[in-house]
């Protein structure tokens, strides 16, 4: 089992240290990313699947949080990435005044089923057609 490292109980390597406080780098961060921009990312936690079921946090190795919620993730955590899985990520929101960056998986298998018909009234925006310029693999 991974050495524990830090209070939110990620397993290592994965820690948060480059997480900044500071208003400013993430005003910056934000600065640089746009909606469904991908994103390389590691599966760094995945609290208690099918109890908690809310996040999959992802290490973006950006002063920022990544995660993926359950409402963009596949029915059973059975489908869910792992800890450790590298994966592609498009940024599907971005929190205005804290350091967090929602993303939803690229590939179609950590996807919903009907991710297409969710979008139509889940958009980011409440925009279906933003989704226009998200690119994803099948």
């Amino acid at each position: 089992m991974p050495e524990q490292n830090n209070k939110e109980g990620l397993s290592a390597p994965y820690n948060w240290d480059h997480l900044s406080d500071d208003p400013g780098v993430w005003a910056r961060v934000r600065a640089n990313l746009v909606l469904g921009q991908r994103l390389t990312g590691t599966v760094a936690l995945v609290p208690r699947p099918g109890t908690i079921g809310i996040v999959i946090v992802i290490d973006l190795g950006l002063p920022a949080q990544g995660f993926v919620d359950v409402l963009l993730l596949p029915d059973g955590a059975g489908r869910w990435p792992t800890e450790g899985t590298v994966t592609d990520f498009l940024v599907w929101w971005m929190d205005p005044r804290k350091a967090q960056i929602r993303l939803v998986a690229a590939e179609s298998c950590y996807r919903r089923d009907d991710f297409d018909t969710w979008c139509l009234t889940n958009a980011p925006l409440g925009d279906p057609r933003v989704l226009d310029q998200f690119r994803f693999d099948p």
